[in-house]
């Protein structure tokens, strides 16, 4: 525990410029129990260390986190099974010890390691099908170490609205008690889309939007808006339209800067779906720009609320990137930052693609 400690204190002027060190350490505690995703063995954290020197008389070379994860996998007929995979975060080497090699030493072993790592927490075939990351530092890096980058692009909206933008009007605003049914209801239908045979050849994998990984979000913010502001937020998404025609987002507030440094802080849709497209069916652009008019609307009201400078969908599908568009969205490509990347555990050579591949899946 006193070198789990020391590994938060080393990295709280880098990632925890929102809180002051002691709380940001109270943070980083409180998130290894707060949600089921990260309780009872669900989170690991990682040390390199000169293996002969005993605990808490040597020093860290390199630290990072990993996250246990319910994982969907089809392979090319459909047939979709419950495996698991790790969700790589937090990783850091200290400055004096950068240029020496340590963090590529670091990520070496831990991509094995994580290759067998709590295998047998898989439901069906007790296997490990993939590690994942969220580079910030672009795309080569981890590349060179085996961690192939997926699309991370998002259409980004600012919280400030002119004249007539306001919307939302049309939306009903989510609560916490509104989400676990949600949560089943997208994975019933993620597992038909993952069941379908598209005879591509392709391996489909997906990281379930269950309720377990919206509270691991929640912990996170209600620690910091509670720290920062006195109180937690009470609206966690927004939905629109009758059941079989819905789109709903759930998002959270992530906070990089202080509350008075909105440009630093940005409100994630964590999870949009569409209804009729997770369906496999044709929708209409102009009609999906209407109700995601309201549903983003409701978002950018609570990023206003939040001292939150903008919001962003993660990697929508080209459709709803079309009406994002319609309705004042800007489509970003990330160079840098937030480059999902997956070191797969599986054939050789075997081509697999990632669905919903969305901001609740991050670490």
């Amino acid at each position: 525990p006193s070198e789990r400690r020391l590994t938060w204190l080393n990295s709280s002027a880098d990632w925890g410029a929102a809180l002051p060190t002691p709380t940001y350490i109270e943070r980083e505690s409180h998130l290894c129990t707060a949600s089921t995703l990260a309780a009872h063995g669900g989170i690991t954290h990682w040390i390199l260390v000169d293996r002969t020197l005993p605990p808490d008389a040597r020093p860290i070379l390199a630290t990072a986190e990993s996250l246990r994860k319910r994982t969907l996998v089809a392979g090319p007929e459909g047939q979709v099974y419950e495996a698991v995979s790790h969700g790589i975060g937090s990783v850091f080497c200290y400055p004096e010890y950068r240029g020496k090699g340590y963090a590529s030493r670091m990520m070496t072993e831990l991509g094995e390691v994580l290759r067998g790592w709590q295998g047998a927490e898989s439901r069906d075939r007790r296997e490990v099908v993939f590690s994942k990351l969220y580079s910030d530092i672009g795309r080569g890096f981890y590349g060179r170490h085996g961690w192939r980058p997926f699309p991370s692009g998002h259409v980004e909206f600012p919280a400030a609205v002119g004249a007539g933008e306001e919307g939302g009007k049309g939306a009903k605003r989510l609560l916490t008690k509104d989400l676990e049914e949600l949560c089943e209801v997208d994975e019933r239908m993620l597992r038909g889309l993952m069941e379908r045979p598209r005879g591509d050849g392709k391996t489909r994998v997906a990281i379930p939007p269950d309720a377990e990984h919206f509270a691991w979000h929640r912990a996170r913010e209600e620690f910091v808006t509670q720290a920062l502001f006195g109180k937690v937020p009470e609206v966690r998404g927004a939905l629109v339209g009758d059941v079989g025609n819905r789109v709903w987002a759930v998002w959270t507030r992530g906070f990089y800067g202080k509350k008075d440094e909105p440009a630093k802080n940005t409100l994630y849709i964590l999870r949009l779906v569409v209804e009729g497209e997770m369906r496999g069916e044709k929708v209409d652009e102009e009609v999906l720009a209407g109700q995601l008019a309201d549903v983003v609307g409701v978002a950018r009201g609570e990023a206003r609320e939040w001292g939150c400078g903008r919001v962003e969908v993660w990697n929508p599908s080209a459709t709803v990137c079309g009406a994002l568009e319609k309705v004042g969205g800007t489509k970003v490509e990330r160079e840098k930052q937030g480059i999902a990347s997956v070191m797969w555990y599986g054939k050789e050579g075997e081509e697999v693609e990632w669905l919903a591949n969305e901001k609740y899946a991050w670490c």
